[in-house]
This record gives C-alpha cells, structure tokens and sequence, in this order.
C-alpha cells in the first residue's frame, strides 16, 4: 500500500489498449489508487476534466492523437496533475520531447509496480507542493533546507522552494515544474542514498535566485559518487522504468556540476535577457 496519504489518489490512464489498461489499473487499485481509464484519445480532454487526476499516464503512440500531441492540452485541462508519458521507444529524443512539451516523467515500458508506485507517490507531494505553495511563508532570493537523515520530503518541504521561485516572477513552467521536480528527485536520492535513511546523517538543499541565473544546491553527509560518469552510464543503456533524477536533469536544466569534495550537486537555470532587464527597472 501506498503511504501517508489520507484519500486514495486518482490516476487516470490514456492508452487505447484495453488490455495493458486494466492490467495497470488492477496494480494501481491493488496499492490504493482510485483509477479511471481512456481508451479513446480524443476523449480524454473530457475524461480528464471528470475525474480531476492526480496522475496522468498517457501512451505515446495512439490513433487520433500521440501522447506528446495531449501533453499540452491535459496540462491545461488539469494544472496540479503530473502528467507522465509511457512508451515503449527508447529514444533519447523522444524523452526529451515529451520532458519539453511539459511532462513530468517518461516511464519507459516495461516497467514495474515499484516505478508505478514512485510515480504515484511523487504525484501526489508535487500536487500538494503546489497547492500549499501561497502558505508557505517568508519569501526571500534564497533558500535552505536541512533535515536528518531519517527525515522523507514532505509538500511543505518543496512549497517553500516554489514560493521563493515563484515571488522572483520567474516563467512558471521553472517555478511550478521543472524546479520542484528536479528538487524531490535529487533530495529523495540524497535521503536514500547519500543519507541512508539514518537520523544522524544530515542531507539538504540551497535555492538561489539570481539575477542572471536560478541555482539549485542538493547535498547529502554521504561518501559522494561520480556524477558525471553515472550520466555517461545512464546515456549509453537502454532506459527503462521511470527516469532518473539525473537523466532529468540533464533535460530540463541548463548545467549541472558536481562537486568531488563533498558529496554535492549544483542544477542552474540561466534567466532569459527580458527577466534580467525587468530586475533591473
């Protein structure tokens, strides 16, 4: 079962075979999910403004519209939900496609219910990150959090970040997506892997907004890994499952650089010309 959470969350499925819907349904049912299914492409607009997801999952090659083609107009439809494409191509510019059009994750088939499960627990803290982001207090340039190792992100955590983001008037695609996706992704890889889960370890993370760019700090009391040659890694294997915060990262961030002496990691988004005029005037 799912945890932490006091409704069921609602997963609406895009895919127009019936079959690999209602195995997925049945899975997503089985962890505690209230699932409705599309088979019909052209309906799921409609099918989507009746259920009020919290996660969508929609394929990429249908009749009458592809998944990328629904990106766009789902987001519209239903802001708060994560929208995930699923595919079976392992294409490379594919991910970066769909990551650009506005989803928040590609889960690449075949895939488990462990992945399943990730993406319904992820959808679920964005969602309420976002919902909670106008009561998240004090808004400054910049940012931190720390927490013990045993510490597991919560909303209120990530509507900070978003409330620092969104009060620069930063594009609200970075302030409202790419910024606490890419901040759970690396924190939950902090706690788990860096951290260990353990109370006396200590894992965080600092935002900074500048005038020419956004930074986003995440770093951990861990032994450190390479970063850059896990990229290479993940680059030159066939993906499957959902992606990875790095493989994120390395779509929907500008620059990424670790740091060797300390088990540490820098995203950074450089600000358009006209936001740096407007800080100006």
């Amino acid at each position: 079962m799912l945890k932490n959470f006091i409704s069921a969350p609602r997963v609406l499925i895009i895919d127009d075979d019936p079959d690999i819907s209602s195995v997925i349904a049945a899975a997503l049912e089985a962890v505690g999910c209230r699932v409705t299914t599309e088979t019909n492409a052209l309906r799921a607009e409609d099918t989507c403004v009746q259920c009020q997801p919290d996660l969508i999952l929609v394929d990429m090659m249908m009749p009458g519209r592809t998944g990328l083609e629904l990106i766009g107009p789902l987001h519209e439809r239903r802001p708060q939900a994560i929208i995930c494409l699923t595919t079976g191509m392992g294409d490379p510019a594919i991910f970066n496609r769909s990551l650009k059009s506005g989803a928040w994750n590609v889960l690449c088939k075949p895939y488990s219910l462990s992945d399943l499960a990730e993406l319904v627990e992820l959808s679920v803290r964005l969602s309420a990150a976002l919902r909670e982001e106008t009561l998240a207090g004090a808004v400054t340039s910049e940012f931190s959090l720390e927490f013990p190792g045993d510490h597991l992100l919560d909303p209120a955590d990530l509507a900070r970040l978003i409330a620092v983001a969104a009060s620069a008037n930063l594009d609200l695609d970075l302030a409202y997506r790419k910024l606490p996706l890419i901040a759970s992704e690396l924190l939950d890889n902090a706690q788990k892997h860096g951290a260990g889960g353990k109370p006396d370890a200590r894992y965080g993370a600092h935002l900074h907004v500048g005038k020419h760019s956004v930074e986003l700090l995440v770093w951990d009391s861990g032994c450190g890994f390479d970063g850059a040659a896990r990229i290479r890694e993940l680059s030159s294997t066939a993906p499957k499952g959902k992606l990875s915060g790095l493989q994120l990262a390395t779509s929907l961030v500008d620059e990424i650089r670790f740091e060797k002496t300390r088990s540490a990691v820098t995203v950074c988004w450089k600000l358009p010309a006209d936001h740096v005029e407007a800080q100006k005037s």
